[in-house]
């Protein structure tokens, strides 16, 4: 007899809940979500079961709140996490959580070796894998002085960014964004202060910016198995990204399309660095010479991981034949064409500058509306429509302020 499958999954955002429908959809169970209280895209659901924590709740309440689910929930228990903050927890308590639940988070030595810029940047060269130059500058280390002299041989713009952003996504200062562009030395250097007097402990890298907007930006998710073969793979076009500084390089229209080359080209990089598990990786097609270049390899499934679905391949099922049932899995490859879309892409027009891409995506809608992951006919419900339905009208407000127009670098 199959032991019952429970998917604890933390958060409550858009991810959160995709991944709560992928279980659903491949195995019919609901899944237990924990967090600090109610939001949007996980109330009132009826594949999910909801335990809050309460507001402010430290890492002793996380693990105590575990541990009862644990004891209480007999059979196979997966731990799903899917920001960089609980990354950290899961790394600093992995025996622990080991004990209690399957936890298919990459090892520590996996993520250093994707998290580490001149382990990577040596891959890339080694795979011939373009990447865009870049510098990670040590922020406790260094001072406003040093930082000049670290940028020397870097070509502006660049982006500024979290080497690894746990730690990062719980400080707040003034002006803080996910990604930063700059123009100029002074710029990075009044960012890189701003991180610094917020007491951030890490490493942030700045990178070339490569030119060109949203719709240059590709999306390759997989799942790589305890055997080291690629059981779940997708890819993606970004049409749309958010705009949100919270939320920049997210996804908030794109159309799903496999890509060969692409998902050969991160398979590469993946296989040299022996990487087992989740990878969500972001790649941008260069305007200037048409190579894409790898820009991170993200440790998760991905906040926008329902496009995988829409390509018609179940991201979590991979996994589970995998950690849970321990059996080999045939590659499920996300080759339907669809559109996923967090926004409504009545916005499209004013965004895709290039008239054959709008009329090809036009020619997909026609044939297939787009895929909303909030959207599931199975948890049907009036408070979840109006939910949904009143995000994509702030979605769109949001990016009549932050992203009103395309720009020629996508910020």
């Amino acid at each position: 007899m199959t032991s019952p499958l429970t998917p604890v999954l933390l958060g409550t955002d858009i991810g959160v809940y995709s991944m709560a429908r992928s279980f659903h959809e491949a195995y019919g169970v609901r899944s237990i979500v924990v967090s600090e209280g109610p939001r949007g895209p996980i109330d009132h659901s009826s594949i999910i079961e909801n335990v809050y924590m309460g507001a402010g709740a430290d890492d002793e309440r996380l693990l105590a709140t575990l541990d009862r689910i644990a004891a209480e929930r007999p059979g196979d228990r997966v731990l799903m996490v899917n920001v960089e903050h609980h990354i950290d927890l899961v790394r600093r308590e992995r025996a622990w959580l080991e004990e209690r639940f399957v936890v298919p988070t990459p090892t520590d030595a996996v993520i250093d070796r994707v998290g580490d810029k001149g382990v990577l940047g040596g891959v890339l060269r080694a795979e011939g894998v373009a990447g865009p130059a870049g510098v990670a500058v040590d922020i406790p280390g260094t001072d406003r002085l040093a930082w000049p002299r670290a940028l020397a041989d870097l070509t502006f713009p660049v982006v500024v960014k979290p080497a690894t952003s746990g730690e990062y996504e719980t400080l707040q200062f003034p002006g803080r964004k996910k990604i930063f562009a700059a123009d100029r030395v002074d710029d990075v250097v009044d960012i890189l202060q701003a991180v610094k007097d917020a007491g951030f402990g890490g490493e942030m890298l700045v990178q070339e910016l490569v030119p060109g907007d949203d719709t240059f930006n590709r999306l390759v998710n997989v799942y790589v198995d305890s055997r080291g073969e690629m059981t779940m793979a997708a890819s993606g076009q970004v049409l749309l990204g958010l705009h949100q500084p919270a939320f920049l390089g997210n996804a908030a229209i794109a159309l799903v399309e496999y890509d060969t080359d692409l998902v050969a080209t991160v398979r590469r990089v993946l296989t040299a660095v022996d990487y087992r598990g989740y990878a969500s990786v972001d790649l941008k097609i260069d305007p200037r010479d048409g190579v894409p270049r790898l820009l991170d390899i993200n440790p998760r499934i991905g906040r926008s991981n329902y496009y995988i679905n829409v390509g018609g391949a179940n991201p979590v099922r991979a996994m589970v034949e995998d950690r849970v049932h321990h059996r080999a899995h045939a590659p499920e490859l996300a080759t339907d064409l669809g559109v996923f879309a967090y926004v409504p892409t009545a916005v499209l027009p004013r965004y895709l500058c290039d008239r054959s891409l709008r009329a090809k995506v036009r020619g997909v809608l026609r044939r297939r509306r787009a895929v909303h992951p909030l959207d599931y006919p199975a948890d049907t419900n009036l408070r979840r429509t109006a939910y949904r339905l009143l995000a994509g009208v702030n979605q769109v407000r949001a990016l009549r302020t932050h992203y009103p127009r395309p720009t020629g670098t996508g910020f």
